[in-house]
């Protein structure tokens, strides 16, 4: 693949749903030192800054839409980080997980 290479919409929604590889994939580019640290830092940061944050956008205890929109933001999150990893990298760490 070419250095500027960046997938889809619809690669990205695949990566995203299919939870197991999506799980490792985050778990290697988090390791990998050609993802920018900046990167991991606003993934990890963010992600755990939502989750303590004791303002919710939709307050869990409604059924389904509480879940929902920590599911959304979280997904959200995920899909930045992989979009702004180095292209070849991402395909790099798909190809040696499959």
């Amino acid at each position: 693949m070419p250095p500027g290479y960046s997938p889809n919409f619809w690669q990205r929604l695949r990566i995203l749903f299919n939870l197991p590889r999506s799980t490792r994939l985050i778990y290697s580019l988090l390791k990998d030192s050609r993802v920018p640290g900046l990167n991991k830092v606003l993934l990890l940061g963010l992600g755990t800054a939502y989750f303590l944050m004791p303002v919710d956008v939709v307050p869990d205890f409604l059924p389904f839409f509480g879940q929902f929109d920590d599911l959304t933001v979280m997904l959200f999150l995920v899909d930045r980080f992989v979009a702004s990893a180095p292209g070849h990298v991402v395909q790099e760490h798909l190809h040696t997980i499959r």
